[in-house]
């Protein structure tokens, strides 16, 4: 029966044995990386200097610039540009907001601004809204076509969420698509669409309901009745649409 044989040798050295003899030079770099961190944290030439500010026309840039509120004394490339994006977007007329950092220390404020639409009119007071019914301002601006409807008019800066004012744009814009100008809409008591030419012609329109061929019907009957003193056009039948004139 042989014997077993005893196996000898080194213990295996662990990770930290090896290392051992670095540990002043880590800790070294350590200490020269936390020093130079804080020094391009703390120096100067990454502070805010410059910043430009590209596509407002109805917003001063100065008023952008106070909105963005980067701190002039805070390394640039620490701040958040995200949360002073939010800041200028909530101005009412600001739409869409893109910041760009430069190197070291510039800064460029690309914006959209909301268009006016149209005026929203409840009553004796009046907004101008854009397209999303975001509220622009107080009373109206001349040239742009009017929804007339009653409901509580929201703050500058909200967004009108009433089903009515939507369907108003929505019809407004099939009516334009059409190549018809319009100045006013509005519903009767009844919630029948009724719209206003320049000309003062009413267009008696009715329900929502097959819209699209009432819209088509608007322009040939204009066409034919050119010269003529319309009152309204009434196309709650569109199979047979009432022409009346005035006296």
């Amino acid at each position: 029966m042989s014997k077993a044989r005893k196996v000898t040798g080194r213990r295996k050295r662990s990770a930290a044995d090896r290392l051992r003899p670095f540990w002043i030079l880590l800790l070294l770099f350590l200490a020269v990386g936390i020093l130079g961190g804080y020094y391009v944290i703390t120096w100067p030439g990454f502070r805010v200097r410059h910043i430009i500010v590209f596509g407002n026309h109805r917003v001063t840039s100065k008023e952008i610039i106070r909105r963005a509120a980067l701190n002039g004394h805070v390394n640039i490339w620490l701040q958040n540009m995200n949360g002073a994006a939010n800041r200028i977007v909530a101005i009412p007329n600001i739409g869409q907001v893109t910041i760009q950092r430069a190197f070291p220390a510039g800064v460029t404020i690309v914006v959209r601004e909301r268009i006016p639409f149209a005026q929203i009119r409840s009553g004796s007071q009046s907004v101008v809204s854009d397209r999303d019914l975001r509220v622009l301002k107080v009373n109206g601006a001349a040239g742009l076509p009017q929804f007339v409807i009653r409901i509580a008019l929201p703050p500058v800066g909200q967004d009108i969420k009433d089903e009515r004012v939507v369907r108003l744009r929505d019809d407004y814009e099939r009516l334009t698509d059409a190549h018809v100008v319009i100045v006013a809409l509005r519903y009767d008591r009844f919630g029948d669409l009724i719209a206003l030419t320049p000309r003062r012609v009413q267009i008696l329109l009715g329900d929502d309901e097959d819209l699209v061929r009432k819209v088509s019907l608007i322009g040939p009957i204009l066409s034919q009745t050119a010269g003529k003193k319309l009152a309204a056009i009434d196309l709650r039948a569109p199979g047979t649409p009432v022409v009346v004139y005035r006296r």
